[in-house]
């Protein structure tokens, strides 16, 4: 018998939204084993009420949720046809975030979670507050995500991408885990740390407290390193080079307070960080330029001063236009 394919929309409909019963979760599941049966696939924009800015999750990501469907952590052996479909099932999964949660597909017995995320703009700086009273600042340009149904004293989990400080609530019993880009574990307790999570690299500073980071390098190993107040971890997996080592944490720091503080910065230094938290790009009329070293302070949030600042500090003339930045000698 052929699937109608307004039911099977609704059974995706129900499952974004977590009300799939078993016999549902079932035919659900029988549907996406199918051969041939992409065709009849609804289109996320269906699902999502028309949205847009949908991001498939990657088929990884897919086949992690198709586990689930069956119920299970093993590699399941059943038949996938096209790849198509697992695309499909990782942007139906993109769809369901816009709408405010992203929840497995059902598991018997296992609260489903439902993913809460906060994100900035580029520029922008954003405070906020977790359920056990822990602090967080994020930085422009970035993404934060919690499991906002199962947040617990014993399991406190989040996931950034982009920049944040966090203020660890010191008196919330347990532990509390940061997940830094795809290769970085932070386990924190009390404490305060800034977390850089790009794809260039990941850096974890500590103002106070304790951490302990655990990093997926890229050669397959895994490396643990325990910070004490002032020490900074980074790791660049382009060529796979971790360092460990005491830092100015007010010059890495301070751009939650409003403020960048610079001590003998390169503008080649300066610029990178004006592309990851601006969005432009900065090029250079002539390679020296970019030795040249600033110590101040900017605002942080907004680019226009900082460059008045650096023009008129380092006898510089800077061009903006859209989104490009030119650096050049002043006449």
């Amino acid at each position: 018998m052929i699937p109608d394919a307004a039911h099977i929309k609704q059974l995706f409909i129900k499952h974004a939204n977590g009300t799939c019963t078993a016999a549902e979760t079932a035919e659900l599941l029988n549907y996406l084993q199918e051969e041939g049966s992409e065709e009849m696939l609804p289109m996320p924009d269906e699902i999502a009420g028309g949205m847009s800015g949908m991001l498939p999750m990657g088929n990884v990501a897919a086949e992690r949720v198709l586990h689930n469907i069956l119920g299970t952590g093993a590699t399941p052996e059943v038949k996938r046809g096209k790849s198509v479909r697992l695309r499909w099932i990782g942007i139906a999964a993109a769809a369901a975030a816009l709408v405010g949660a992203v929840v497995w597909l059902y598991r018997p017995g296992v609260k489903q979670p439902v993913l809460t995320a906060y994100s900035t703009v580029k520029g922008e700086v954003k405070h906020l507050l977790l359920p056990d009273g822990s602090r967080i600042t994020l930085n422009g340009n970035t993404t934060l995500q919690y499991d906002s149904a199962g947040w617990q004293a014993n399991k406190r989990e989040v996931w950034i991408n982009g920049e944040a400080f966090f203020n660890v609530a010191a008196d919330a019993a347990g532990r509390f885990t940061v997940h830094a880009g795809s290769t970085t574990q932070v386990d924190v307790l009390g404490t305060r740390f800034n977390v850089l999570a790009t794809s260039q690299q990941t850096q974890v500073v500590l103002n106070s407290g304790k951490v302990k980071v655990n990093i997926s390098k890229g050669d397959n190993t895994k490396e643990e390193v325990v910070l004490v107040p002032g020490e900074m971890v980074a790791y660049q997996p382009d060529n796979n080079k971790l360092t460990q080592q005491m830092t100015d944490t007010l010059q890495l720091t301070s751009w939650k307070d409003g403020l960048h503080a610079f001590r003998e910065t390169s503008l080649a230094d300066i610029a990178t960080m004006m592309t990851r938290q601006f969005g432009v790009k900065v090029s250079f009329a002539a390679a020296e330029l970019a030795t040249l070293q600033f110590t101040g302070t900017t605002p942080a949030g907004n680019l226009d001063v900082m460059l008045t600042i650096l023009e008129k500090s380092l006898d510089l003339k800077i061009y903006k236009h859209g989104d490009q930045v030119v650096i050049t000698k002043a006449k």
